[in-house]
C-alpha cells in the first residue's frame, strides 16, 4: 500500500524529530528503518523462525499400573442353607426365617464384612483383597421360600449371596423357583451358580462304563451351567461355580468340573477358607434349622479345632478335692489329632454320660454329611466307618443328642487331620510288597 505524498511526508518529518530527540539512543533506529521501509510500500522482513529441533518427540510415560495389594492371610468362612419355613419343621435342612434374620444380625453383630461370590474369586485370581475375616452366604437346590423369605432378609442386611441350582428344579411347580424368581433374586444381590443337573451323587457309577460314567458326568456338570448361562447369562447374576450334590466327589469329578470351565467348587467341609486352599475343595459350614452346631464356630475366627458349644464333654475334669476325672465323651479320631489312613472309623464313647437318649444321636461328617452310625446299647459306644477314602486333609465331626433327662439337644464337633501324604506312601509300599510277595512265589514255583 502507497501512502499519499504529504501523509508520507509528515510521517518522515515525525520520524526525523523522533530520531532528533533520541539521537543518543541507537536501539531506535532499526524501527525507524522498518517504518520507512512499510511507507515505502516495501514487503516487511519476515522474522525468522526458529530453528526445528529434528530430534524425535518421546512418547508421554506409560500410566503406572497400580497392582492390586493382596492378603493371603484373609480368612473366609461359608455358610451353607437349604430351605427356609415361617412355621417349624422335623427336616433340619429347614430353618425358620427369624432365626436366619437372627443369624444374619449375629453377623453384623460379629462386625462380619460379607462378600459376594464374585468378590471371593477376584481374591482367589489376585484381582482384588477382600477382609481380613469376612463371611460369604450360599443357598443350595432352589426352594421358593429363597424367593419369598430369605431374599427379603438378605435384602434387608444388604449382604450378597450366591443360590446353587440344579437345572431339573427350576420351574417346573410346586416349590421350586420359577424363572422370574430366579430373575428377581438375580436382581436382589443373588449370584447364580451350578448345583449340577439332576442333584445325584456325583460319585456313584451305577454300574456305568468308563466312557459311559464320563459323559453322565460331563451332562451332570457342562450341561448345568451352560442351561444357567443361556437362560440367565443376560443378568449378569451368572458366576461359574459349583456346589458338589451332598459335598461328594471323586478325581474324576474333580478333572471334569475343570473341564468345564468352573473357577471353583464348594463341599460341605465346614472350615475356613484361605487364599490357598484348593479352589475346588472349598468348605462350608451348613447350618442345620435345630440347632447352632455350624453357625456359631463359623463365625468364630480365634483359632482351634475343637468348635463345640458342648466341647467341655471332651474335657477331663478337676473335682473339688482335687483330683482328675476322665472326661464325660471321649472320641476317636481325636480332637486335633493327625492320623495316616484316609479310611478311619469314628468311634465316640458314652459311657460315662448318665441318660443319654440313643434315639437323639444324629452324626454328621465332614464330605458325606448326616450319617447312619452303629451305636451298641451295651457299651454305649457309637461308630462309622467312612465308606470312601477322605480326600481333605481335615475332617470335622459333629454328633448331636439329648442325655440326662434334658429336653436340650447338646451337641460335640471335633476337628482331626489326615496326613494324606503318609497314607499314599502306605499304599504305594502295600503295592509293592504285594507285587514283591507275588514274584516271590511265581521263582518258587
Amino acid at each position: 500500500m502507497t501512502l499519499p505524498f504529504s501523509l508520507r511526508t509528515a510521517l518522515i518529518l515525525i520520524g526525523m524529530g523522533v530520531v532528533s530527540a533520541f539521537s543518543s539512543c541507537e536501539k531506535v533506529s532499526p524501527y525507524l528503518d522498518k517504518a520507512k521501509a512499510i511507507l515505502d510500500g516495501e514487503p516487511a522482513e519476515q522474522e525468522a523462525e526458529p530453528a526445528k529441533s529434528t530430534e524425535p518427540i518421546p512418547p508421554p510415560p506409560a500410566p503406572v499400573k497400580m497392582e492390586p495389594v493382596i492378603n493371603k492371610e484373609a480368612r473366609v468362612s461359608v455358610l451353607g442353607y437349604h430351605d427356609f419355613t415361617e412355621g417349624t419343621s422335623t427336616n433340619d435342612m429347614i430353618i425358620n426365617i427369624e432365626e436366619f434374620r437372627r443369624e444374619m444380625q449375629a453377623i453384623r453383630d460379629a462386625q462380619l464384612p460379607v462378600i459376594s461370590m464374585k468378590q471371593f474369586l477376584d481374591w482367589k485370581h489376585e484381582k482384588a483383597d477382600i477382609p481380613a475375616q469376612c463371611v460369604m452366604i450360599t443357598i443350595d437346590d432352589g426352594w421358593k421360600a429363597v424367593h419369598t423369605l430369605a431374599m427379603k432378609v438378605l435384602k434387608e442386611f444388604d449382604y450378597p449371596f450366591t443360590v446353587f441350582l440344579y437345572k431339573n428344579y427350576i420351574n417346573i411347580g410346586g416349590r421350586s423357583l420359577t424363572h422370574q424368581e430366579v430373575r428377581e433374586i438375580a436382581a436382589n444381590g443373588g449370584t447364580l451358580s451350578s448345583h449340577t443337573v439332576s442333584h445325584q451323587n456325583l460319585s456313584a457309577r451305577g454300574g456305568r462304563s468308563q466312557e459311559a460314567y464320563d459323559t453322565w458326568l460331563r451332562n451332570e456338570l457342562a450341561g448345568s451351567i451352560e442351561y444357567l448361562e443361556q437362560t440367565y447369562g443376560d443378568t449378569g447374576a451368572v458366576q461359574k461355580t459349583l456346589a458338589y450334590p451332598f459335598g461328594i466327589y471323586n478325581d474324576r469329578v474333580l478333572e471334569l468340573a475343570k473341564e468345564a470351565g468352573y473357577e471353583a467348587a464348594f463341599t460341605v467341609n465346614g472350615k475356613k477358607t484361605n487364599w490357598t486352599t484348593d479352589d475346588f475343595q472349598i468348605g462350608r459350614y451348613v447350618v442345620h434349622g435345630k440347632t447352632l452346631a455350624n453357625f456359631d464356630p463359623a463365625l468364630n475366627f480365634g483359632g482351634g479345632n475343637e468348635i463345640s458349644a458342648g466341647r467341655s464333654l471332651l474335657t477331663a475334669q478337676v473335682a473339688a478335692d482335687g483330683t482328675k476325672q476322665d472326661a464325660l465323651v471321649t472320641v476317636f479320631p481325636e480332637a486335633n489329632a493327625t492320623i495316616d489312613s484316609r479310611l478311619p472309623t469314628i468311634e465316640i464313647d458314652f459311657s460315662r454320660l448318665e441318660g443319654l437318649d440313643p434315639s437323639s444321636l444324629v452324626l454328621r461328617v465332614s464330605g458325606f454329611g448326616r450319617v447312619s452310625p452303629t451305636y451298641d446299647p451295651a457299651t454305649s459306644r457309637l461308630s462309622y466307618q467312612t465308606p470312601e477314602a477322605l480326600r481333605s486333609d481335615t475332617c470335622t465331626v459333629q454328633i448331636s443328642f439329648r442325655h440326662g433327662g434334658s429336653t436340650k439337644v447338646e451337641m460335640i464337633a471335633w476337628t482331626f487331620r489326615i496326613n494324606l501324604s503318609a497314607d499314599y506312601l502306605s499304599g504305594v509300599n502295600d503295592k509293592t510288597k504285594s507285587e514283591t510277595t507275588e514274584t516271590e512265589a511265581t521263582a518258587s514255583q
